[in-house]
């Protein structure tokens, strides 16, 4: 598994990867920019950000797998995401979660859940949970 920095990439690679849900992306700029793309045995498996926020922390948002990734695949992303945010120097990962799968994974590895952070108190207003993990 080998993670990509697309501010580093073309942006027609991230077109060619979402495909036709490219275009409907507000944020295409950060993505971009705070993007990272998962190679798996030769072609892009996965899409993650990891965008800075206050409290100088890192949020891991646009957690994006494609069809036929191995079952142990958003464990191995969620612990490179660590590892990536330990090497960006931050203090805290936050992860913004609707799924309760993806709730209990990050219970799992000791993520905390907490109230809505406050960088995010005016971008979503959907249901869901945010799980933080102190990094530094």
């Amino acid at each position: 598994m080998k993670f990509i920095h697309t501010a580093d990439l073309e942006e027609k690679v991230l077109q060619d990867f979402f495909a036709d849900k490219w275009n409907d992306f507000e944020e295409k700029e950060s993505l971009k920019q705070y993007g990272y793309l998962v190679e798996y045995e030769g072609s892009y498996k996965a899409y993650f950000a990891l965008s800075p926020v206050k409290r100088n922390g890192l949020w891991l948002k646009s957690l994006y797998m494609k069809e036929g990734v191995p079952a142990t695949f958003p464990l191995a992303i969620m612990e490179s995401a660590i590892a990536l945010a330990k090497d960006k120097e931050g203090d805290f990962l936050f992860v913004y979660s609707h799924q309760t799968t993806l709730d209990t994974l990050l219970d799992m590895i000791h993520f905390t859940q907490v109230d809505t952070p406050a960088f995010a108190q005016e971008l979503l207003k959907d249901q869901g949970n945010w799980w933080m993990i102190e990094v530094k």
